[in-house]
Parts: C-alpha cells; sequence; structure tokens
C-alpha cells in the first residue's frame, strides 16, 4: 500500500512513475506496520501503510532540499517510517492487545520518548564506532578525490578532456596561468587546449600591459604627489564653483589651515579679499578667460588673505585641466607668497634711493626727482628751489673724533633737516652735505625763511664723545625761475652759492647770482694750481731767524713758504694756504716743507756748519693725522737729523678740535725728541687746563700784542700775562713780528728774551742763512 501512494504522489507531482519511489514506499510501509502488526486491526495496517508512502516521498523531498547525502533514500524508507510505526502503536493499537494498562497520553508519550532514547543512543553508539574506524582507515574520499571522480582516485583511469579539466581546475585553483595546459595534437580536446591557451596567452598580455600602465600611472601619481607636498608654491586646486579639492602642505603653511579644514569649502570665500571676490567669481563662470579678473596661464598679481586682516601680496598662475566640458572644468592655482619678495623689492628701492646711513634719499632719487621736477615746472610756469648745505669743519670732526662721531652727526643733522622741513620736501644726502628741494609755493622769501630755519636749528650744540660742538652751516640757495635750466646746472648754482657763503664768514645762506660763477671758478682753479705748484716746483722755503737778545745770537730758524708763481708771480700764503686747509691738500704742502726743510738741515750739515732747530708751521688737519709721526721719522732717519732739531708750530684754533687726540699725537712727537710750540698764543681760546696738559715747549706772542706794546698798556699788560703764564709753565717765550727797538726794549723789561722778526732778520733764503750759521771748526 505504501508503495503505491508514494507512486502516486510522485505521477501526480511530477507527471511519470520513478520506480525507487515505488520500492521504497513498499518498505516504508513493512517497516512503518512492523512495529504495530499485533496490536492493530487490519483496516489500521492499511492506514499505517499508506501514511508510510506518503512519509518515504516528503521525507526525500526533505533530503534532497538540505542536500543530505542519501542517493537511496535509506532513511526516509527505515528511519522516517520507523519513526511514524512507533508512534503508530499508540495512535492505533487495540489497549487489550497491548496489555500495560497505559492511557491512550501515557502510550503517546512512552513511545515518543523510546524514539528520542532510541534515536540518541543509536547516534552516540554509531558515531563513537564510525569516529574511530575513520581514524584507522578513512571511510571518505577527500576533496581532491571527489574532484577527480572515483576512477582517477582509486584506479588512475583517466581521459584527454579529463586531463585538460584537470589542469584547467588546477590554474583556477591556484590563480595560476602563467603556465599552458597540455595540448594533444590531431585531437579535438588538443585543438580546444590550444584555444585555450591562445585566450590564456592573450589575457596574460592584456592583463600584463594594464599592469604595467596602471604601474606607470602610480608612479606618475607618486611624482605628483611628491611634487605637490615639496612644492614650495601653494598648489590649489578648484572645481568649477570655486570648491577646494587639493590642498597642497606649502597652501596649509600660507594660509594656516589644513586640508581638511577647507576641502570642499568655497576657496574664493575663505581666501579672497571681500572687495575682490564678486570680480573673482565673474572671472571662474568665464573659465578665467575674461580681462577683468585672474586669466589663465599667466602670472596675476593679486591681494589674498590669511584671515580677516591679514592680508598678503600674491602671484597666482592659473591652469586648467582637460575637460571637455565647462561643467567638468577643474582648475589649478598656482600660488606664490610675495611678502618676502615685495618687502626685498621695497629694500632694494631703499637702497637704490635712499640714504642707508639717514634713510634720507640719495643723489640718485634726488636727481631724478629734479629732472621731473623741472619739466613739470616749466610747462606749470612754476619754479623749483634749491638749498645746498654743508656742515662746516665736518672734515675736521669726522678726523679727529673719527668716524663713528661722523656718523652720528649726520645723523643728526638729518632728524633736524626733517623736523623743520616741510613734509613735500625733498631732503638728500648728497655725501657730507644735504640738498633739500622745494617744489611748493617757491619763492625768494620762503626759501629765505626755510634756510634761517635750518640756521637756526643747527646752531644748537651736537654732542659728539661726551663733547659738546656748535657746527657752523654754510647755505648756498638757488631757484629755476623763468630760465631753463637742468638739473645739473640748479644744483651747481646751488653749489656755488654755499662756497660764497662760506666766504662771507660761514653759518649763513646766500643766494645765487651770476657773479658768483666767476669767484668759484677762480679759486678751484686756484686749487688746481696749488696741485700744479707742488708737482712743477713753484714751492720754495725762506727762513726767518730766532735770536737771544742779539742779532747774531740765532737760536733757530722759523720755515716760511712762499709760492713763485709762472703768471702771477709771488703769490701770498695767506691767498692760497686757507684753500688748501679745506681739503688734504694742506698735507701734502706740509709734508713737502718738512722734506725741505730737514734736506736743508743736511745739506747745511754737510757743509759743515752748526745747523740750529728749525720750525715748521704745521695745519690741524695734519696734527690729527694717522701718517703724521710715520712720516717725520721715517724723514729724519732718511737724512740722519735729530729730532732736537726740528721745531712744530701749531696756532691755538687747533687746541680746539679733538683735545685728547692732539696731547697723543704730541706725547709721540716729543718721543722724537721734537719741539712743540704754540704760535700766535693770545688770539685763541685755549683753556689753561689744556695748556698744562698739552706737552708743550714754546709760546709765542702773537705780533697783534708786540706791534703795540710800547705804546698801549693794555698790550704791555698781556704781554706780561703771556711771559709770566710762560715762566709759571716752565715754557719759552717768543715774540714774534718785533720790528721797532721801543719794542724789544718794552718786551725786554718785562722779562722776554728771544725774538723774531724785522728789526732783527727778514724772511731769508738758504744761502743768505748759510752765512749767518757759524762753522763747526770754530765753535771746537
Amino acid at each position: 500500500m505504501g508503495g503505491l501512494i508514494a507512486a502516486g504522489i510522485n505521477y501526480f507531482r511530477d507527471g511519470y512513475v520513478e520506480v525507487g519511489f515505488v520500492l521504497n514506499g513498499t518498505i516504508a510501509g513493512l517497516v512503518g506496520i512492523t512495529a504495530s502488526c499485533h496490536v492493530v486491526s487490519p483496516a489500521a495496517s492499511v492506514v499505517i501503510g499508506s501514511v508510510s508512502g506518503v512519509v518515504v516521498y516528503y521525507g526525500s523531498l526533505f533530503m534532497e532540499r538540505w542536500r543530505l547525502d542519501d542517493a537511496l533514500d535509506v532513511v526516509p524508507a527505515h528511519l522516517f517510517a520507523g519513526m511514524w510505526g512507533t508512534l503508530s502503536v499508540a495512535l492505533f493499537g487495540q489497549p487489550d492487545k497491548i496489555g500495560n494498562g497505559l492511557s491512550f497520553t501515557e502510550q503517546l508519550w512512552t513511545q515518543a520518548l523510546g524514539i528520542v532514547v532510541i534515536g540518541a543512543y543509536c547516534f552516540i553508539v554509531g558515531y563513537a564506532g564510525m569516529w574511530l574506524l575513520n581514524r584507522y582507515m578513512p571511510l571518505r574520499a577527500t576533496k581532491e578525490q571527489e574532484e577527480q571522480g572515483l576512477n582517477v582516485a582509486e584506479h588512475r583511469a583517466t581521459t584527454e578532456l579529463f586531463d585538460l579539466l584537470t589542469s584547467m581546475q588546477y590554474q583556477q585553483n591556484n590563480a595560476d596561468f602563467s603556465k599552458s595546459v597540455p595540448e594533444e595534437p590531431f585531437t579535438e580536446v588538443g585543438q580546444i587546449a590550444r584555444k585555450y591557451n591562445q585566450v590564456i596567452d592573450r589575457v596574460n598580455s592584456e592583463i600584463a600591459q594594464r599592469d604595467d600602465a596602471l604601474m606607470r600611472f602610480q608612479e606618475s601619481e607618486m611624482r605628483k604627489s611628491a611634487i605637490l607636498n615639496s612644492s614650495m608654491d601653494c598648489i590649489v586646486t578648484i572645481n568649477r564653483f570655486g570648491s577646494v579639492m587639493e590642498f597642497n602642505p606649502a597652501a596649509e603653511r600660507t594660509f594656516g589651515c589644513l586640508k581638511t579644514q577647507v576641502q570642499g569649502k568655497s576657496f574664493i570665500g575663505l581666501f579672497v579679499l571681500e572687495e575682490d571676490r564678486i570680480k573673482i567669481f565673474d572671472s571662474l563662470n568665464s573659465g578665467f578667460s575674461s580681462s577683468n579678473g585672474l586669466i589663465l596661464n599667466r602670472r596675476n598679481p593679486f591681494r589674498l588673505q590669511r584671515g580677516p586682516n591679514h592680508h598678503f601680496p600674491a602671484e597666482i598662475a592659473i591652469t586648467k585641466a582637460n575637460t571637455k566640458t565647462l561643467q567638468e572644468s577643474e582648475y589649478t592655482l598656482h600660488i606664490r607668497d610675495m611678502t618676502r619678495h615685495a618687502k626685498l623689492q621695497q629694500r632694494l628701492k631703499f637702497l637704490a634711493y635712499s640714504d642707508p646711513l639717514t634713510s634720507l634719499y640719495n643723489r640718485t632719487y634726488l636727481m631724478d626727482s629734479l629732472v621731473s621736477a623741472l619739466l613739470f615746472a616749466s610747462r606749470q610756469k612754476t619754479s623749483v628751489g634749491l638749498l645746498f648745505l654743508d656742515l662746516d669743519n665736518f672734515k675736521i670732526i669726522n678726523d679727529t673724533l673719527g668716524h663713528k662721531a661722523g656718523d652720528e652727526l649726520l645723523c643728526e643733522v638729518a632728524r633736524r633737516l626733517t623736523a623743520v622741513s616741510d613734509s613735500r620736501d625733498v631732503i638728500a644726502r648728497w655725501g657730507d652735505e644735504f640738498v633739500l628741494m622745494m617744489t611748493h609755493s617757491v619763492s625768494d622769501t620762503r626759501m629765505s625763511e626755510h634756510a634761517e630755519k635750518i640756521l637756526e636749528i643747527m646752531r644748537v650744540p651736537v654732542q659728539l664723545n661726551d663733547q659738546y660742538f656748535t657746527i657752523p652751516t654754510s647755505i648756498g640757495i638757488a631757484r629755476s625761475g623763468e630760465q631753463v635750466l637742468d638739473a645739473d646746472k640748479l644744483i651747481q648754482q646751488a653749489d656755488i652759492a654755499m662756497y660764497w657763503a662760506k666766504e662771507k664768514g660761514r653759518d649763513n645762506a646766500q643766494f645765487f647770482t651770476p657773479n658768483m660763477t666767476n669767484a668759484v671758478t677762480k679759486k678751484f682753479s686756484f686749487e688746481k694750481e696749488v696741485n700744479d705748484a707742488l708737482a712743477s716746483e713753484q714751492f720754495y722755503l725762506v727762513y726767518q731767524p730766532k735770536v737771544q737778545m742779539e742779532k747774531d745770537n740765532i737760536l733757530g730758524l722759523e720755515v716760511l713758504i712762499r709760492w713763485n708763481h709762472p703768471v702771477k708771480g709771488l703769490v701770498p700764503p695767506a691767498d692760497f694756504i686757507p684753500i688748501a686747509e679745506e681739503s688734504d691738500l694742506i698735507i701734502k704742502i706740509d709734508e713737502w716743507v718738512i722734506d725741505q726743510a730737514l734736506m736743508q738741515l743736511k745739506a747745511w750739515r754737510d757743509q759743515n756748519l752748526s745747523i740750529v732747530p728749525v720750525a715748521v708751521n704745521l695745519s690741524g688737519r695734519h696734527l690729527v693725522s694717522d701718517a703724521l709721526v710715520s712720516y717725520i721719522s721715517e724723514r729724519l732717519s732718511h737724512y740722519g737729523i735729530e729730532g732736537r732739531y726740528l721745531e712744530i708750530e701749531i696756532t691755538e684754533g687747533v687746541l680746539l678740535q679733538d683735545i685728547q687726540r692732539c696731547i697723543d699725537v704730541m706725547a709721540e712727537l716729543k718721543a722724537l725728541n721734537i719741539k712743540i710750540s704754540v704760535d700766535d698764543f693770545g688770539t685763541g681760546y685755549s683753556s689753561l687746563s689744556y695748556l698744562k696738559r698739552l706737552p708743550l715747549d714754546i709760546l709765542k706772542i702773537d705780533q697783534s700784542f708786540v706791534e703795540e706794546c710800547d705804546s698801549h698798556t693794555e698790550d704791555a699788560k698781556i704781554c706780561e700775562t703771556i711771559i709770566y703764564l710762560a715762566r709759571s709753565l716752565e715754557l719759552l717765550i717768543v715774540a714774534e713780528g718785533v720790528e721797532t727797538a721801543p719794542q724789544v726794549n718794552m718786551l725786554k723789561s718785562l722779562g722776554c728774551e728771544i725774538f723774531q722778526g724785522y728789526f732783527f732778520h727778514k724772511p731769508m733764503k738758504s744761502p743768505l742763512v748759510a752765512k749767518l750759521l757759524i762753522p763747526r771748526a770754530e765753535i771746537a
């Protein structure tokens, strides 16, 4: 009955009858009825057998759905049908035949418990037995054997097709397609293997090309990334909406924010100044191709911001990614922070047009500005005014106090000029001079007032090296007026006027007038003539004896220079010495006089004459120069003359310079056994404390006091005071410019014993002096 039911269900569901269901249904019916055949009726047996057929059919479907390995449907036919038969004892069994006294429920529970217990027992015992047996005798083929099949695994039986499939399976499992599968020639399977190998080779070639392209792409990306990260310039990529896509480390440092903070945000909104944003948005919308704003593929000077109120100059170059449409456009901004460049440009401009010491404009800027101002004034019918300032005695201060003090003085002058000048005026340093250019409301009155302000503020003493100095200033003024002048001509006129102010006593201002040109030109040419005179031996020396009490008792000689000009004849020293003292030309003259005087002493000695000390007048500029002592020492050694035969005369005015420097130089001269005298004493402003400190030997009373000492009581008192002062300081006293006997008598009565002047001897040339000197043989 079970076989019929299983076959019927199979036919009803699948449309055919499978023999397996007939056999298994019959077996299931027998298994199901076996457990209860002795306690059920024939009718119940029919029902139990029919249900067993149903159980075996659907049990087989259950095993197939759950992929349980049961090729012969043993489990549904025996296990499931046996469980149904066991439960049928309680369902269909007659109690009187069972005879155990249990109720239906108790009997059903007992049958179910028996199924569970027997099932657990069978599973445990069976599993343990199978485990032990499998340990010593494998009961199942391996996965590889299953894939190969029992014929290959157990009997090594194979075919050409099977070998091909095995090779292909090996390639698949190991992902190794580098080796070809075996190819059998002249067979269909061999043809398939050859085509397969060709496909695999083509695929491998394509994969290799793809891998190579991928590797090159990755290397390119790595290089781009390295360039992006190591670039000193900011590199920012934005899309067509201006949103930040890339933001390299240099951009992070420049803008002070991380990539993660700005990515996806608007570059224009973050870093473009508010007043420029609309213009830059328009440029972005046009693809940076419009002339208003930033332009593609061009360096664009611009200003960006790191934050509110923190702007900086930048240079932006924009490149566009190759995209087909504007909607997909990407732009790379190459941004360079130009802050340091701008500062460098400002510094270079400052160095090019400003004086680094005083921060005033320099000569280059002044000339450019003056050219422009003169051109503008000629068009507008206005004037340009120049004030040319020279610091009187600046060279002396610079030489005596040192260059540092000179620099301090220049800076102080610059501050004072700036303080009294209009902001529209151009003030420039012109070496050790200054030029002030006026272009607004220029008139003689205004320029004169301005010059007076400068003179007034320059008269205020300035402190240098813990000493206070008053620096007189000479100012030359020139104005373009209606005449057409170039810049050089106007500066030349102001310079000439400045020299004219010096001639007028310094510490004043003078307007340029045409007649000044001839006078200044004459002075400059005179200075050139002095240089020529030194080179062509136009100078010569004369000597004026100094006597003690009597005319024939000669104690020494004063050397005086004379100039025999080839055209002008004899030129007085008063005409060329002051000019020479304004420059280092006086040093050349002094050195020439010292050399000639020592040469003459050697000549007299070679003539076997008894030589006496010669006194040489020395300028203040030469006294404080570094080369004086070394030069004198070298000349003394060269001519073999002892230092006691040389006397250096200085004026009181020299002592008003750097007194300490004067003391140091005099001490070095004294070390050479050279005597030092102060000429024209009483006419200057010598401090008695200075006289006490100075290593002096002789004081010379100035001719202005000697001239009327016999007729004016005041001059006599002055001479007496000087003589008393010299004796108190243990100094020799010499009266110069003595011309009359009453003067000699008065000076003798006051205690003076040494005289110099026309009363005794006039200045004379060396041959006449030689006649006055006593031969050494007579002395012996």
